[in-house]
Order: C-alpha cells, then sequence, then structure tokens
C-alpha cells in the first residue's frame, strides 16, 4: 500500500503495514518480565528542546508525527504497568502535557481499548511515578483513582509528604537509597506485585535510571531524518558515564518514507541486556 514501511532489517526490502506493527510484538504475552521504553528523536540528537515559556522541555514539533504516535499507543497498549515521572503530573496541572496516560481515549486508537480487553488486559495500565521530592500535585492525581498509583522513591524520602498522596489513592514505595530510586530494585518490588509488560515513557533521567540497573530489556526509537539545532535539548540519556557502557542489539529496523515535514524516518527495535 502507499503508506507502507519498508523492512530493513532483519529481512530487506520488504514492505509493511504500519498499523498493528508492534502489537505482534506481544510484549505483555513474553514468559518473563519485560521492560520497554520508546523515543521519538531527531538525527541530531534532540528528544526534547525548552518549551516557549522555559520552564519546562517538550518533544520538538518538528519531530512529533501522527504515525510515531500510532506506534506509541501500540506500546502503551500491551503494558500493564506504565512508569513515568512526577514532572508529567506538574505539567499536566499546569496543561503542559504532551503525552496522555490512558490508552486509546483517542477516536484513531479507540480499538485499543478492545485489543486489550481480548487479551485479557485490564481497562488501563496502572501508574508507577518515580519522584525523589514527592513533588507531585495531588489534584492532578484524580483522574486515575480507578487505577493502581504507585509513588516509587528512596528509603530517605520526605516523610511529610507522604500521607496526602496516600490519602489521595497512591501506594508509596521505597525503592533505593536516600531519595533516589535504584532501578533494580524498583522493578523488583513491580514484578513481585505480578507486573510484567512495563512501559516506562519518561524523560532522560528515567532511561538512565533503568540501563545503570540493566534492567532495560528493549528500547524504541524512531529517528527522524531532520536536523534541529539548538542549545537547550535533552537527548536520550542524562547522568554520570555508564560503567561499564550499554551495549544494544538492533532486532528489527524499517524505513518510513511517510513521515510529515517532507522527511522520512527509521523505525527502530535495539535489545538490551
Amino acid at each position: 500500500m502507499a503508506d507502507d514501511l519498508i523492512q530493513l532489517y532483519p529481512t530487506g526490502g520488504k514492505p509493511v503495514p504500519i498499523d498493528g506493527l508492534y502489537l505482534q510484538h506481544q510484549l505483555h504475552k513474553s514468559g518473563k518480565p519485560v521492560v520497554y521504553s520508546n523515543y521519538v528523536t531527531s538525527l541530531d540528537g534532540r528528544i526534547a528542546v525548552a518549551s516557549p515559556n522555559r520552564q519546562s522541555h517538550e518533544v520538538p514539533r518538528a519531530i512529533a508525527n501522527r504515525r510515531d504516535w500510532g506506534l506509541y499507543q501500540e506500546l502503551a497498549a500491551q503494558a500493564d504497568l506504565l512508569i513515568t515521572s512526577a514532572r508529567y503530573f506538574r505539567q499536566t496541572l499546569a496543561g503542559e502535557e504532551q503525552d496522555r496516560l490512558p490508552v486509546g481515549k483517542e477516536a484513531d486508537f479507540e480499538h485499543l481499548l478492545k485489543w486489550r480487553h481480548e487479551q485479557g488486559l485490564s481497562a488501563q495500565p496502572d501508574i508507577a511515578i518515580l519522584s525523589s521530592t514527592l513533588d507531585i500535585p495531588v489534584q492532578a492525581l484524580q483522574p486515575y483513582q480507578a487505577r493502581r498509583i504507585f509513588i516509587l522513591t528512596g528509603d530517605a524520602a520526605d516523610r511529610r509528604r507522604i500521607r496526602p498522596l496516600q490519602e489521595a489513592g497512591a501506594e508509596v514505595v521505597f525503592a533505593g537509597e536516600k531519595t533516589s530510586v535504584d532501578g533494580a530494585r524498583m522493578i523488583t518490588q513491580m514484578t513481585r506485585l505480578g507486573y510484567r509488560s512495563i512501559y516506562a515513557m519518561a524523560g532522560p533521567q528515567v532511561l538512565y535510571t533503568l540501563i545503570k540497573a540493566q534492567v532495560l530489556n528493549r528500547l524504541y526509537l524512531t529517528i527522524t531524518h531532520q536536523l534541529l539545532a539548538g542549545e537547550e535539548f535533552d537527548t536520550l540519556t542524562f547522568g554520570p558515564p555508564l560503567q561499564p557502557q550499554a551495549g544494544l542489539r538492533l532486532g528489527s529496523l524499517y524505513l518510513d518514507p511517510h513521515a510529515p515535514a517532507g522527511a522520512s524516518q527509521w523505525l527502530a527495535m535495539f535489545e538490551c541486556n
């Protein structure tokens, strides 16, 4: 069809429909827990740039596109737990969020709600929020009361901030020393609660936490063929140098020649660990 992808790896030259591409991965049916994440990036490594009010960073509008967004929805649809950050809820309260935690709330993706039901998944994934400061506006949690909400923080977190979050329905889980969250300890505690498809949809610091702990299993990366430049930006990871460095293995690669803005994009999946 006219909007097909072109498979480049592991076999080359084969046209493939974009719809349902990532649903075929059946991440929720793996024999062991799977921790995965995804990002869209420019060729020069920008995943986020300073927003106009310069209070936060956001996905550059030049690289955000509906085709990548559809694949993001397919990945979210397979999750039984979403990992996000406290910043998302602060942005939500300020009306600055770009992502949506609910699956299938847009008309184009309502079929994913039926798909989740057919797969034996709950209507919506539960939520795990990483926070060292517990600076989470409780009113921003209200739309998610039908789900389990976990606040993951360090052992030395401010106890005065815990009670309001618990009263708002959140379960506070200590998963690290001092105030920081340890990736391995976090994933161990979540898998003990029965979670099997854990989707991290936060920024570079959360990805760094998962990679440093060697608990990330898959990284989905959309690379748009655009150069953005600019001096204030986020790239994939943020933190001290990794020791050892994280080595990834290419699992699949597709060329999408129909991306917006007159540019093409690669859709890559990397295996970790």
